[in-house]
């Protein structure tokens, strides 16, 4: 009977590690989630593991485990003292059932660097900034001319607008 075990792979091998583990005939699941980084001053949706450097693999109980340790891209077996760390099949089924759910789109972020905006609620109101950069999911920083000076702030997206 066939049993999921957890991989510990080598630093940012893990697409590696399942290559070589799938040339060998055994399955494998590493799910992957999608995230939003800032590179270069420009933001970009990447791929990542959900579990870094962690890899389910099925395969018999009884299989020799050596041909697992020597695979490139693997550093070792997952263990509790002597004993492998076995994953139950319905986390597995769970996990392959949501992947589709976590690389889905990331919803966009309303506004883009530099857009104008225009501040709706609050002691700034009617005021206009200019949008600098996402704090979250919910706020953004903006770049405000207050009294001479340029004062950076953390708003809420619902209280500001793009004007017109």
């Amino acid at each position: 009977m066939d049993s999921w075990y957890l991989i510990y792979s080598k630093s940012r091998q893990e697409q590696r590690a399942q290559q070589h583990l799938a040339n060998q005939g055994f399955e494998s699941f590493a799910p992957q989630i999608t995230v939003k980084k800032i590179r270069a001053g420009k933001t970009v949706q990447l791929t990542e593991p959900l579990f870094p450097r962690y890899i389910f693999l099925k395969c018999p109980q009884t299989l020799n485990l050596s041909t697992i340790r020597s695979t490139r891209g693997v550093a070792g077996l997952v263990r509790f003292g002597d004993t492998l760390a076995t994953v139950p099949s319905s986390l597995i089924h769970c996990l392959l059932k949501n992947q589709l759910v976590l690389q889905q789109q990331l919803p966009e972020q309303p506004f883009q660097p530099g857009d104008k905006l225009e501040i709706l609620n609050g002691p700034f109101a009617s005021l206009n900034a200019v949008f600098q950069q996402a704090d979250g999911e919910q706020r953004s920083i903006i770049l405000l001319n207050f009294l001479g000076q340029q004062l950076q702030l953390s708003l809420e997206n619902k209280d500001l607008s793009k004007p017109g």
